[in-house]
This record gives C-alpha cells, structure tokens and sequence, in this order.
C-alpha cells in the first residue's frame, strides 16, 4: 500500500495524495488521488494501526480502500511501463476514481431517457396534446396542408372542433389505439345531443377523421380501421338554417340605398362580395393591386383565394362594382366579419320599408347558440302554427350570402356553362358549387315557363 496522506489546512474535506518513490528510476513523485474524505476521520483513522483497521471496515473505508488499492496497482503498471507522465498518471488515477461516479452518471443518463421516451409514448398515446401541438403548428404556420398556410378560418374550426373533443373525452376516455366506429357513433352522439346542426357535425367529423390521418401518417399510432369509422350524415334543406340569396332587384335597391359612415362601408364591402362571387375572407380584403385587366383589356378582378390558395380571374360584368371600387381608389375598407354581420342585416331591415320582398318570412332552424339564448330566456324568436322557427328574408343574410346570391344570380343569367361560373367562384367540385344555387321550387318552375316561352318550336298546346 502506497503511502497516503493529506496536505496540510483547514478545510472540513480534503484530497489524498499518495507518494511514489523509486530510486531506478529515480522518481519522488506526490499524485493526487481525486480521493475526498472528511480531515477529521482520516486523522482519526491514522492514529495506530487499530483505528485504520477499523475504518477499513467500515462502509465509506472499504469504498476508499478499494480505490486507493486500485490505484497502487495502477501506478504499479505504469511504472513497470516506463509511462509515469502526468498525463499518464491523471488518466489512471480518474479512471479508477471516477468510475463509480460516472457508472452512477451513466444510470442516471439512462434513467432520465428511459423516462423521457416513457413521456414521449404517453404523449403520443394522448389524442389531446396531439391536438394542441396540431393547432399550434397551423396557427404559427409551421404545419401546413399540401404546402399551403391554413387560413384563419379553418384555424377557428380546429379551435372548435378541440373544445368539443375536450368535453367528449372527459366523458369517454380514449386513445388513438381504442378508436372505432362504437367511439365515432358516441362522438355523433353527444354532438346531436348537444343540438349541433347536421351541417357542423359533418365538419367536426371531418376534423376528427383528418386529425387521426394527421397522426397515423405521423406514426403516433397504428390504428389502421380508425379512418374509416368515420362517415358524413345525411344533411337535408330542413334540417339547415335558412340560406337565402338576394336577388339583382334587390342588390340594386341596396346599392341605391342612401347610406353614409360605416353603414355605407359595410353595404359596399357586402356587394363587392354579390358582385364577385367570392368569400368573405377573399372580398374583403380587395386593393388596388386586384383590379387589373386582360391582354385585351377587359377589366377584372385577380386574386387567390386564402382558403385553397386557388387562383381566379373575376370578370367585372356589373358597373356598380367598379363605383364601388373607385369610391374607395380600389382599395376595399376592413371591414371585420362580426360587424358586417351586425350591420347588414340592421341596413336590410331598412331597406325592407321599400323592398317588400325582404320582409318574407322563411322558416329556418336555430343556432345552437340561438336555442341557448332561447331556454335562458335571453332572446324569443317567432314561430309559425307548427311551431316552426321563422325569421324575415333581412334577418337571414350574413357576410356568406353576399358569395351565395353572387353565383345564384350568375346562374340565374343562363349565359354561362358550369365550368365558366366555377372558373370565377373558385371550385374544383361540382357538387359544392351547385349547393351554392339557391333557388326555390317555383323560381324553379317559373325558369323552366321562361324557357319554354323562348323555344320556336312550342306551339299554343305546349309540348305534350
């Protein structure tokens, strides 16, 4: 055993060093050992023979015996290796000191993965935080859909669609791996419960059917039966809101309307919406930059849509857009959604006075919202005989009416194919564009007598 001791001073703890001497070669060399123990047990240790024995056995001394026996034999090796640098040295004497620390640093590492891998696999496993990072990344704009930044739009649907799942789940616990058509058909369930209108059930499910995609292509599960549990619900007229058009008559008496401040604003923002066929989001937020014209000079309206990023090209074919524009040096005013909603339908009324037609009654469905302000007693809304919600024609538009009776009116012309319409609304289905074509079953009628009238070829008796 080499000869160990501590340097002099007064600090609680200290370093042993231990002292090399050879005389072939000639080597009188202190090494500090990286050994810490208490000055006072040492001392104590090192009166007699007895006392070191006895520290010897003792827990903390066996640990330090070891390594110090380590360390004889260690510097033994080197010495009988020629190889008694410092750097030499130091390497041996950590190796053997630091060993159980790093062996236990080692643990701890492995710990701390093992603990952080578990984390992961509960995240993965929890659908919730999933959908939190979803709607994070589309809101930041670092997720995005086939390239394209998710408009705000679609981001409050997710914000949405995330509060309903929130309370579904607090009802009905699952994971990605326990989701199947019995989860889907509860999931529908509680929405129709809830009193959701088929329409924005359809597009939760959406959601829900997009959210698993999302996270199957992402790996976070293996659930392969999960996207096919989900299937859209029959939404029939009746069982939607009232979605009506206003027709050119009307347009025109709205655009002749005397109005000034916002309420001026809001009817022109509302028109440039009939007269483009566009969406809120794209209409309302026309520049200068948007009106331009063709190679051979027809003016038009450019932009691309923020909900699809799809390019359209809008012929201007009424005047009034133009007045409209050059009212403000073609740049729209901001007008948000929540207060054109609030004004037009305040400026519609109004204008019923003289536009009898606005003041129809239609039956309609209530909001979810609207029935909850209904049982709270905060809001009374007239019904018919049957009991069936009814609301007048003014009271029915909203900053969507203005695309819906732009395409209808559009349709209305008969100048134009499909493919025509839809180049300047900015559909890629059919089937969505044609629901956008409001017509009641006698206006219906009432086309098909107009037709008629028109054929050469139809006699007094008609065609049958």
């Amino acid at each position: 055993m080499g000869n160990y001791f501590l340097r002099k001073g007064t600090s609680k703890e200290a370093t042993l060093f231990v002292r090399i001497r050879k005389r072939v070669p000639k080597i009188d060399k202190n090494v500090n050992t990286r050994i810490v123990i208490d000055r006072n047990v040492w001392e104590r240790a090192n009166k007699d023979a007895a006392s070191l024995e006895k520290f010897y056995r003792t827990k903390d001394g066996q640990t330090i015996y070891r390594k110090m026996c380590a360390i004889d034999q260690a510097l033994e090796e080197l010495l009988s290796q020629g190889k008694f640098e410092d750097t030499h040295i130091d390497h041996a004497v950590e190796s053997i000191v630091f060993a159980e620390i790093r062996e236990q640093q080692r643990k701890e590492e492995e710990e701390r993965k093992q603990k952080k891998q578990a984390a992961e696999e509960a995240r993965k496993k929890d659908v919730r935080t999933f959908l939190n990072d979803f709607i994070a990344g589309i809101r930041e704009g670092s997720i995005k859909h086939n390239g394209n930044t998710y408009s705000a739009n679609t981001c409050k649907v997710w914000e949405s669609f995330r509060l309903i799942l929130e309370r579904f789940h607090k009802k009905h616990p699952f994971t990605w791996e326990s989701i199947d058509q019995r989860l889907v058909d509860k999931f529908l369930f509680m929405m129709e419960k809830d009193g959701y209108m088929p329409k924005s059930i359809n597009k939760y499910l959406v959601c829900f059917r997009a959210m698993v995609g999302y996270a199957h292509k992402a790996r976070f599960h293996n659930n392969s039966i999960a996207e096919k549990c989900f299937s859209k619900i029959r939404v029939r007229e009746c069982d939607k809101a009232k979605e009506i058009y206003l027709n050119d008559a009307e347009l025109q008496a709205l655009y002749e309307m005397p109005l000034d401040g916002l309420d001026a604003q809001v009817r022109d923002v509302f028109l440039v919406g009939c007269y483009t066929c566009q969406r809120y989001s794209d209409y309302s937020a026309l520049t200068a930059n948007n009106f331009t014209t063709t190679a051979r000079g027809n003016k038009v309206v450019r932009l691309i849509q923020k909900k699809t990023s799809t390019p359209v090209v809008v012929p201007i074919m009424n005047d009034n857009l133009l007045r409209i524009a050059e009212r403000y040096d073609f740049n729209i005013p901001e007008i948000s959604d929540v207060i054109l909603n609030r004004y037009i339908k305040d400026i519609l009324k109004r204008l019923s006075e003289e536009v009898p037609s606005l003041q129809k009654a239609e039956i309609t469905k209530l909001t979810m919202r609207e029935r909850e302000m209904e049982e709270r007693g905060d809001a009374e809304f007239m019904r018919n005989e049957d009991g069936d919600v009814i609301k007048y024609r003014y009271d029915l538009v909203t900053s969507h009416t203005a695309r819906r009776s732009g395409i209808t009116n559009l349709y209305l012309t008969g100048l134009f194919d499909t493919v025509q319409m839809m180049s300047i609304s900015g559909h890629k289905d059919q089937r969505t564009f044609f629901d956008y074509i409001k017509l009641s079953s006698d206006e219906i009628a009432d086309k098909i007598m107009e037709k008629l009238r028109q054929t050469e070829n139809v006699g007094n008796e008609g065609l049958f």
